[in-house]
């Protein structure tokens, strides 16, 4: 990635208004706005400070997992009162795709994921922007895409012998698909633009969801009652409550 920065470490303490301007000039993977101005331009981590931060044309901001956000401020909004974010974004900010639901975890869909999901269910759509602080965005021509929801795994036939596992959401690193068990399949994977396919193997699975979009459920009517639940669509903000938009541009998704 590429970033053109002012100040630099040497500069930080000559810098009485505690003012940081730089530029994200290429794309990037989940990006650390507190991380980055910490290892690169020598804030303390504690002092009050205003940060600018402009995204360029084309730059795609993206995460490699739909539990963590593409861009997110980090901490400084809680330990420096009075610190604020400038976003100037023409750019644009896409959480991952969820996981697809999957029936192949050895217990037919039932056990517990990492992400917190029994396993049949699809995984959530990952968050685009996470702010901690009181933030300003000119959004006039960007996009800020929550990641698409993983579709739920079908239900496991009456015999146990199939279950499809369910497609991946859409997000910049779109959700793998779940892997089926017996005649079922593996779901499609998402891709910045589209969901993964649910499949037809089995007890058919539900489709990942598109950008800020929802996950389908998997198909009932087999052992357990019930398929997979899709994930819920991807958060294009977290921070709603101290932030504020000049402009809207494309906003895609849930917000919190």
């Amino acid at each position: 990635m590429a970033f053109n920065s002012s100040p630099n470490a040497s500069q930080w303490f000559a810098n009485p208004e505690n003012i940081i301007s730089f530029t994200i000039s290429a794309s990037v993977n989940d990006f650390n706005l507190e991380t980055h101005i910490e290892d690169n331009l020598g804030y303390d981590g504690s002092s009050k400070v205003t940060i600018n931060v402009t995204i360029n044309s084309g730059v795609v901001i993206g995460s490699t997992s739909h539990t963590t956000p593409s861009f997110q401020s980090g901490t400084i909004g809680f330990a420096t009162s009075g610190s604020k974010l400038n976003i100037t974004n023409n750019g644009t900010i896409q959480g991952a795709g969820g996981r697809g639901g999957r029936n192949n975890d050895g217990n037919n869909g039932q056990s517990t994921n990492a992400d917190g999901r029994t396993n049949k269910h699809g995984g959530h759509g990952g968050t685009a922007l996470k702010t901690t602080m009181t933030t300003v965005i000119d959004n006039t021509n960007g996009s800020l895409i929550g990641g698409g929801g993983g579709g739920g795994a079908g239900d496991i036939d009456a015999s146990g012998a199939g279950g499809s596992g369910g497609g991946g959401g859409a997000g910049v690193v779109g959700g793998p698909g779940g892997g089926g068990v017996g005649s079922g399949q593996t779901g499609g994977t998402g891709t910045s633009t589209a969901g993964g396919i649910g499949r037809t193997g089995g007890i058919d699975s539900g489709a990942g969801g598109g950008p800020g979009q929802a996950g389908e459920n998997g198909d009932a009517g087999g052992f357990y009652g019930s398929g997979g639940s899709g994930g819920d669509a991807g958060k294009y903000l977290d921070g709603n409550s101290n932030t504020t938009f000049t402009a809207n541009g494309t906003r895609t998704g849930a917000v919190a």
